[in-house]
């Protein structure tokens, strides 16, 4: 293997908190790869709801009742609201597998 290919630390998920370590990491001198699957996120094109008032929103940024019976692990997300459901994994896309009681999220 050689030293291009060799990191001090690896980061998985450019998201938020990804993001941040990664660039905690780089300023500490780390060498640092970030792994990221998801796809390029445009500021603004891929923010729709970004400049909507909350009167503008069908259902008052609530999660209509379908879509939370539906999707009974993800509405457990603070931020899974009618303003930003579009970021995450709906349960049925990707069935989340648990032996014990675990509450993570999927976003992408």
């Amino acid at each position: 293997m050689s030293d291009k290919n060799t990191f001090d630390a690896i980061v998985i998920g450019s998201g938020m908190s990804g993001g941040w370590a990664a660039k905690e990491l780089c300023e500490q001198g780390l060498k640092t790869l970030v792994l990221e699957r998801g796809r390029d996120v445009v500021h603004l094109k891929d923010y729709p709801t970004t400049n909507m008032l909350p009167w503008e929103f069908k259902h008052r940024g609530q999660v209509p009742y379908a879509i939370a019976k539906d999707n009974p692990i993800i509405t457990k997300c603070y931020a899974f609201k009618e303003d930003a459901m579009h970021f995450f994994v709906k349960d049925k896309e990707h069935p989340y597998v648990q032996e014990k009681p675990f509450d993570w999220i999927r976003g992408y």
